[in-house]
């Protein structure tokens, strides 16, 4: 009877099969490459020169769209002044609710957009392009409550310079100052003789300037 070595016994196969390096994992062991621009400098350099030109157009830009607002606000609304000092006088109300005109005077009617507001309407009167938005080189300058959005001043003629223009806006806090907002935009209502209004920033004196009158004379001025 032969006998059968133990080397001649089947081999035991493992039930559990290698497992395959993941590809997954490989691919993100490895390194990254880099781009073309990072591995070639004068390419990068371009890059980066082309980066400052664009970023400094974009600054050119916004530069110039603060300065075109700024140009909106360079002028000073008039203030608030000790009434007393001034010999501006509230006109007198004809029996139509409209002003009678005395001999030799002006009256100036401002009406606002603002009819149930409280607070005062300012007005300020300039002789010349230099003293023009600075209300402390004003020739006259006043402040009245409006009633039903209106304001009157008589003004006799022989205090009025022969070539002037008026500023006025309505102070609806009554803290003396025109309020400003974004890029110092008035957030007020103002308004000019001529009732000029310019598009980017004020009028100018030039568009504002008006004639003394030879005889009585009313002007109207609209704020909003």
């Amino acid at each position: 009877m032969r006998l059968s070595s133990s080397s001649s016994k089947p081999r035991m196969r493992p039930t559990c099969r290698r497992r395959k390096p993941e590809t997954g994992f490989a691919l993100m062991s490895r390194p990254r490459n880099r781009s073309d621009a990072y591995q070639h400098p004068q390419r990068r350099q371009r890059l980066r020169q082309a980066w400052k030109e664009s970023h400094g157009n974009w600054l050119l830009g916004f530069a110039a769209a603060i300065f075109v607002a700024g140009m909106f606000i360079i002028w000073t609304q008039p203030e608030s002044q000790d009434e007393t000092s001034l010999e501006l006088l509230p006109v007198s109300e004809g029996s139509a609710g409209r002003p009678s005109l005395p001999e030799n005077v002006l009256i100036v009617r401002v009406s606002t957009s603002r009819t149930n507001a409280t607070g005062p309407i300012r007005i300020a009167i300039y002789d010349s392009k230099e003293s023009f938005g600075n209300s402390d080189r004003a020739v006259l300058k006043d402040s009245l409550i409006p009633v039903n959005g209106f304001v009157a001043w008589e003004i006799d003629l022989g205090m009025l310079p022969e070539k002037f223009a008026i500023a006025a806006y309505h102070d609806l806090d009554d803290n003396g100052v025109l309020n400003r907002a974004l890029f110092n935009a008035p957030v007020e209502p103002y308004g000019f003789s001529n009732n000029a209004r310019s598009i980017v920033g004020p009028p100018t004196y030039e568009e504002t300037i008006v004639s003394r009158p030879t005889e009585s004379k009313e002007m109207e001025i609209r704020v909003y």
